[in-house]
């Protein structure tokens, strides 16, 4: 077992949903945990499909609650929007952007393909320092509440299985080749360098 905790990020399109479940989950495990978002705004559902709720990753979500409360407190209960983002402000202040961190990682959890592709787009972007090498790993996870829980559990194992390996680096392909078979998804799996 590695001799320190591996460091992870989890990364979905706002920093809502699926990475602050996964991020929920990871930090009552004990992990050291951040997530974030990519996109440029932060966007929940609205009362029609082309009129979203956006705010700036400045919003905290306290502010967001508020907001939704205001416009319509029946709503956005029943949808579980005013719930998840409940969950979110005993978490963290606000959403974060992966594209404005520059704290290092061992591991960053994508949820979906588009993200995993800004991920390492800008990682590999950024000029490297360290040559610390950071494990990008997409898991496609369907942004609804129930597939958010379902994914957050499922990283979570892998998050497990992760911290017990001997060595990361030579051992996360034949991890990720079992979990595939165990789960049925397929993940995506790039190494970058900080």
């Amino acid at each position: 077992m590695p001799s320190f905790p591996v460091r992870v990020a989890v990364v979905c399109w706002s920093n809502q949903n699926r990475s602050m479940e996964a991020h929920n989950i990871l930090s009552k495990r004990g992990f050291s945990v951040r997530s974030f978002g990519t996109a440029t705004n932060v966007k929940l559902p609205g009362p029609a499909r082309d009129r979203p709720n956006v705010y700036d990753f400045r919003t905290t979500y306290e502010e967001m609650y508020k907001d939704l409360l205001r416009k319509d407190k029946e709503y956005y209960t029943r949808n579980g929007i005013l719930p998840m983002l409940e969950r979110n402000k005993n978490i963290k202040p606000r959403p974060e952007r992966f594209q404005e961190c520059t704290d290092p990682f061992d591991l960053i959890l994508t949820c979906e393909e588009r993200v995993y592709d800004q991920v390492v787009k800008d990682l590999n972007s950024r000029e490297q320092e360290t040559c610390h090498p950071v494990h990008v790993v997409n898991v496609d996870i369907l942004d609804t509440h129930k597939e958010a829980t379902l994914g957050a559990f499922l990283i979570c194992d892998l998050c497990q299985s992760i911290q017990r390996m001997e060595d990361m680096e030579n051992g996360i392909d034949k991890l990720l080749q079992e979990f595939e078979g165990k789960c049925g998804r397929s993940f995506l799996h790039t190494v970058c360098f900080y």
